[in-house]
């Protein structure tokens, strides 16, 4: 398994779009939470400590982790689906023929990308986000707890791409599901009152309150809401499983 990992590790690190979507992923999760901590920040210095609270300081600066997370799915999508549309995936099951060992290894290769880049992300946004809106680097439990969502958000989130990819075999159409499912189905049922329900159940909805705070009426706990991402993607990860089980490739 160990050399199996260190070959999945090889193959993600050698490809030059891998270290630009990251990069490009953390760019614009700070610039997108530096925008708005910018924009809030006069309302939260000005403000009580009831409505500093209610503004969520430590959850506004990972707003852009909803544009910066893009680049990550991206990046997982294609470490997939580009060993289908390139036939790579014949050589790969021919050195691998346990397939269920193949998943786990380039999944876990996935997860760990996306881990250890929320993990720096997280760090760089909210001590960038904080200083900008005025509120204090916070160093306690919330803070920590923000970054390590950040983390744990991003890696579930890459294994949740990846495993959709090992569905579907194509890269297009993986990322046909998820970029409107990021983009134009959560934001659509979150702003309908009856679907706001069913919207906090949705995978990026309910990881997302990992890095917040406030908590609305409804609203899922941050714990919750990482809950339903992980049920999320091990729903889809034992999906892929059976598929590949019986894809010929």
């Amino acid at each position: 398994m160990r050399d199996l990992l260190a070959a999945e590790w090889i193959k993600l690190r050698s490809v030059r779009s891998t270290w630009t979507l990251l990069a490009l992923g953390c760019a614009l999760t700070v610039a997108v939470g530096l925008l708005f901590c910018a924009l809030i920040g006069p309302e939260y210095r000005a403000a009580d400590a009831g409505r500093r609270r209610e503004l969520d300081p430590v959850g506004l600066p990972f707003t852009g982790l909803q544009f910066g997370q893009v680049p990550l799915v991206i990046l997982a999508v294609l470490a997939v689906g580009n060993e289908y549309g390139t036939g790579m995936i014949r050589t790969t099951l021919a050195a691998v023929p346990r397939r269920g060992l193949l998943l786990a290894a380039k999944l876990a290769v996935l997860g760990l990308t996306g881990l250890a880049w929320g993990l720096v992300t997280g760090a760089l946004a909210l001590g960038s986000g904080s200083a900008v809106l005025g509120a204090g680097l916070p160093l306690g439990g919330e803070g920590l707890r923000a970054v390590a969502g950040a983390g744990a958000y991003a890696g579930l989130l890459a294994v949740l791409a990846g495993a959709l990819t090992f569905m579907v075999r194509r890269s297009l159409t993986a990322l046909g599901v998820l970029l409107p499912l990021l983009f134009v189905v959560s934001g659509v049922m979150a702003t309908a009152p009856r679907l706001r329900p069913l919207a906090r159940l949705l995978p990026d909805r309910a990881g997302l309150r990992l890095m917040q705070t406030h908590q609305d009426a409804g609203d899922l706990t941050p714990l919750a809401g990482g809950g339903v991402l992980l049920l999320w993607v091990v729903l889809a990860v034992v999906v892929a499983r059976l598929v590949l089980r019986r894809q010929e490739c």
